[in-house]
């Protein structure tokens, strides 16, 4: 391999430094394309893989585009050992990521994002309400403004040892996002164009043999003199009777006048011929990209455009995003370097669907409530003249208002939201060269946006009419300077380097909602509130000021050890912090030199890295309510803060071995680590007579253990054909050892209905709280004298983080033809799922149906309280009501699977077809979320059960079908 010699070109951000070395030429230009085995690190620099004492993993640019991904994080699932990812399958919705386990009980353990050395915001805006599951839009996460289509490469740094560099935001690893830039010499344009689509996939199966209401008989009214059978529209459940094409009933839309083909016509009682899933579209996803790279004699250029439109498998919602991209780096003198990569962002989304318990959330009135007769074809005229809602859940047959429910297509159609985005962001910087050795490198980094989220509830909804608006901007600055020296000394190398960083950063809310409902319909401004309507506004303003350094010692490319340090002075901390790491390597196959033994290292890491906190923590301040009668209200908040607080401190040490064999045909990487976080930061509760209901406070410890392994093979290797595989295992082992005292748990927060989300001392983070089955000696259910299981006390029922998680790519090439597949499995953790509840609870879901059998009532599996066996007959309406209220452990479900996560099969066209008017043509097919396996509830996904990137995991509260996604690309070079 070639050494890193002499020049290097440095793009440095701390808080995010970005450094980048290369070899230079004779001629002082900078190359790396000669650099072999060379890995983006922390800050950005190019270091060679065998000097590393920490364990990373790259992932190529191609990997993410081919797959046809639109999320930039998403597409990680499967690929890295070490990183968990759950991407639920809703529109533009949040991705949560994470990296060796949970550290924090109430702080961020997300890692850090980099794109070209900016420290990318990855802001959430979901409120509480909608993480728990108990309605709201989900609104994405801002590193969704990242183009997949501009990625040259990823590089996943997992630990503290790799990350430390980054500062405090980085105790949870970061993730590195490198551009495609114009290579020298080569001047191309590329266009590359591609359309998917999303099919409904893992959705709750709902029965087709009874109808709604909950009598065994139909009702009968008498219009006009004729007497008629219906169901009670009032009752929104679906133990009516079962289904008779014999029995004639008016139907829900028989009732207006209006619509004549509809009025008082009775039809068959059946089930409907155009079901729940009739209602659901194809998404369909549009992509296209065009890129012009141009190398003149002193400057490299690259200008990317992509248009992204995404159409949703709820109707009427949508995304557009456009991306656009410059990347310039220029000799302004021999030892005089600019460089300078621009990025604007506009995504803009309408109608992202509500999920979870909510008023607007159509899965909660497909799977959890309903009548089951319901046919959608009639669902779709939803609206009288007079602009009014057609419900289905009439107050009664003669009163059209709506009681519970809206009709779905009013709820699509009618109440609406509006979400956009404009974003900037990127660097500027100049390198200054007084030797080969020794150079000099400023940088200003920025990323900031402005996000405007409205929202509204027509006039005739069930639910009282409401508009809201919302405005958020966001910006962060740093600025970064840095001296750099590297040299060889015979048999050593030396890389060092010694900077500071100045960041800044301002974030603001503004909150608007009309009050006690609409005046005007169809008017959606604060004017046209019945009342005073409310406002809100939140400022924050935090600094940090860093000095950093690093050495690096290499001795005869065989030993090396690496020591880096920084000091961040906090704008939100009363005490400064030094973040220390060091890193050691030793290249034992230089020492072996056996022909079998290609590669082999041995390697080992430590790093002590302190978490940062919000702005403001240290004062308690008032906050200003709603005024009353004109006059202002202020309150203290529930929390009283800590002018002493003190950040959480994040200690890992990890040892790894890596080794390849035989040409590189066969070669593996196995980590070891043991993380331990102490300091946590937690809301104590305290007695209310102090005026505060808790007390932040630095208490407890966490430690998270686990190992990463990689397996890469090459079972075949010929001129023609090459079959690789790649195999990636992570085990983590997580344990909050302590709080405070005998505080035992902290409540992170609530399922819509019943259970709870706690850390818990002893267990896993993230344990699901409710109530057990209880068990007599042998191991049986016990029920009690009701006919329902009996319920144990409040406890743990098993925690939302999984055993270990595995992925499996295959990649074969056969001359110009290539297939690509990825298996990807969980196995372990827990989910909570509300849909099950009230599925069952209101005979929505498969089950409840009995195989068409309801009227044999049920008899629970188990004994009674004298330990006879159970005997106790249940109707089944009855025992459809003891899957809420009784044992919670009904509706949590294991949360492993298997999954087919992506196929890509991809053609490049010879030559001889396309002639020499294009350098290529590569025609890609693709699917992603193909197949799914080894499911404890078939009905819903797990990766489903998120509802925002942040600590809430693992609270279903009525989610929308996963998807599975078919399309193909064509990929253009002029």
């Amino acid at each position: 391999m070639k050494k890193l010699t002499k020049s290097v070109l440095a793009v440095v951000l701390s808080a995010s430094f970005s450094v980048t070395y290369a070899q230079k030429a004779k001629n002082d230009t900078v190359k790396t394309k000669d650099i072999e085995g060379v890995v983006v690190t922390a800050l950005g620099i190019k270091r060679e893989k065998k000097s590393l004492g920490y364990a990373s993993q790259e992932v190529k640019g191609e990997v993410i585009s081919d797959a046809g991904q639109v999320n930039a994080l998403g597409a990680l699932s499967g690929n890295v050992a070490g990183v968990q990812v759950t991407a639920p399958s809703s529109l533009g919705g949040s991705t949560r990521i994470t990296m060796r386990g949970i550290s924090s009980v109430t702080g961020e353990n997300r890692p850090l994002i980099v794109v070209d050395g900016v420290p990318l915001d990855n802001t959430n805006v979901n409120n509480v309400d909608t993480q728990r599951g108990a309605g709201g839009r989900d609104y994405g996460d801002a590193t969704f403004d990242i183009n997949p289509d501009d990625i040259e490469s990823v590089t996943v740094l997992k630990g503290g040892p790799a990350a430390a560099l980054y500062g405090y935001r980085a105790g949870n690893g970061a993730i590195i996002y490198t551009t495609k830039s114009a290579k020298r010499g080569r001047t191309e344009v590329t266009l590359n164009t591609g359309v998917s689509f999303d099919e409904i996939y893992i959705r709750p199966k709902l029965q087709r043999q009874y109808g709604g209401g909950g009598e065994s008989e139909l009702y009968q009214i008498t219009i006009d003199g004729k007497t008629y059978n219906i169901p009670d529209y009032s009752y929104d459940e679906s133990w009516g009777p079962k289904y008779d094409p014999n029995l004639l009933h008016l139907p829900w839309n028989a009732f207006d006048p209006e619509f004549a083909n509809d009025y008082l016509k009775e039809v068959p009682w059946v089930a409907p011929k155009n079901d729940v899933d009739s209602f659901f579209n194809t998404g369909v996803t549009y992509t296209n990209n065009f890129s012009v790279s141009k190398s003149f004699e002193n400057m490299n250029a690259r200008l990317s455009y992509t248009n992204t439109r995404i159409s949703g498998i709820v109707p009427n919602s949508e995304i557009k995003k456009d991306n656009l991209s410059l990347n310039l780096n220029t000799s302004l003198s021999e030892k005089l370097k600019a460089d300078a990569v621009f990025n604007y962002v506009h995504t803009a989304g309408f109608n992202r669907p509500e999920q979870g318990y909510g008023d607007n959330s159509v899965a909660q009135k497909f799977y959890q409530w309903g009548q089951r007769q319901l046919d959608f074809g009639a669902l779709k005229d939803y609206k009288l003249a007079n602009g009014m809602q057609r419900s289905w859940n009439r107050t009664a047959w003669d009163d059209a208002t709506p009681l519970y429910s809206d009709n779905p297509y009013w709820t699509i159609y009618e109440n609406t939201s509006d979400d956009n985005r404009h974003r900037f962001f990127g660097n500027v910087g100049l390198s200054y060269y007084f030797t080969k050795k020794l150079y000099v490198t400023g940088k200003a980094y920025g990323d900031t946006y402005s996000q405007t989220i409205t929202s509204r509830v027509a006039i005739g909804s069930a639910a009282l009419p409401e508009y809201n608006i919302q405005k958020r901007n966001n910006s962060e600055f740093n600025y970064e300077g840095r001296l750099h020296y590297n040299s060889n000394f015979g048999d050593f190398s030396l890389n060092s380097f010694a900077g500071f960083n100045i960041m800044d950063r301002k974030w603001d809310v503004l909150n608007g909602n009309t009050v006690g409902g609409l005046v005007i319909p169809g008017l959606y401004n604060l004017s046209n509130s019945v009342e005073n309507p409310i406002s809100s506004n939140e400022s924050y303003h935090l600094g940090v000021r860093s000095l950093f350094a690093s050495l690096s010692l290499g001795y005869k490319d065989m030993f090396f050890l690496e020591a880096t340090g920084r000091n961040d002075w906090f704008s939100m901390l009363n005490d400064d912090q030094f973040y220390p790491s060091v890193t050691g390597s030793f290249v034992f196959s230089n020492v072996l030199k056996a022909d079998w033994l290609s590669f082999g290292k041995l390697r080992a890491g430590w790093s002590n890295i302190a978490g940062g906190s919000d702005p403001y923590i240290r004062n308690t301040y008032a906050s200003i309510g709603t005024p009353f009668s004109g006059d202002p209200i202020y309150s203290m908040p529930a929390t009283f803060n800590n002018p002493l607080i003190k950040p959480e401190l994040k200690t890992t040490k990890e040892i790894g071995l890596e080794a390849s064999f035989f040409k590189n045909r066969l070669g593996f990487d196995v980590t070891l680590y043991d993380v331990k976080t102490t300091d946590l930061i937690i809301p104590l509760p305290v007695d209310p007579a102090t005026g505060y209901g808790f007390k932040r406070i630095n208490a407890g410890e966490m430690t998270n253990k686990g190992v990463e392994a990689m397996l890469n093979v090459t079972p075949v290797k010929t001129s023609d054909f090459t079959w690789d595989m790649s195999w990636n295992f992570t085990k983590n082992n997580n344990k909050l050892v302590e709080l405070q005292d005998d505080l035992q748990n902290y409540i992170l927060t609530s399922a819509p209905f019943r259970v709870q989300l706690a850390a818990q001392v002893g267990y896993s983070y993230g344990v699901i709280l409710g109530t057990d089955f209880v068990y007599d000696a042998n191991g049986n259910k016990v029920v009690g004298s009701n006919g329902y299981y009996k319920a144990s006390a409040i406890k743990p029922l098993g925690s939302v983080l999984p055993d270990y998680n595995m992925g499996l790519r295959n990649t074969l090439k056969y001359k110009n033809l290539s297939m690509s597949f990825l298996f990807d499995m969980q196995q372990g953790g827990k989910y909570f799922s509300t849909s099950h509840m009230w599925g069952m609870y209101s005979g929505m879901l498969e089950e409840s149906a009995l195989g068409g059998n309801r009227e044999a009532g049920v008899v629970l599996a188990g004994v009674k309280e004298n330990g006879q066996p159970n005997d106790i007959l249940l109707d089944a309406a009855t025992w459809g009501a003891s899957y809420y209220n009784t044992v919670d452990a009904q509706n949590v479900f294991d949360a492993s699977y298997i999954k087919l996560r992506d196929l890509t099969i991809g053609y490049d066209l010879p030559k001889s077809i396309i002639g020499n008017t294009l350098q290529g043509v590569r025609v890609s097919f693709f699917g992603r979320n193909l197949l799914a396996w080894n499911l404890a509830f078939k009905g819903i996904d797990p990766e489903n059960t998120s509802y925002g990137s942040g600590n809430i995991q693992g609270l279903e509260g009525g989610s929308l079908p996963s998807t599975r996604t078919y399309g193909f690309n064509v990929n253009f070079k002029f």
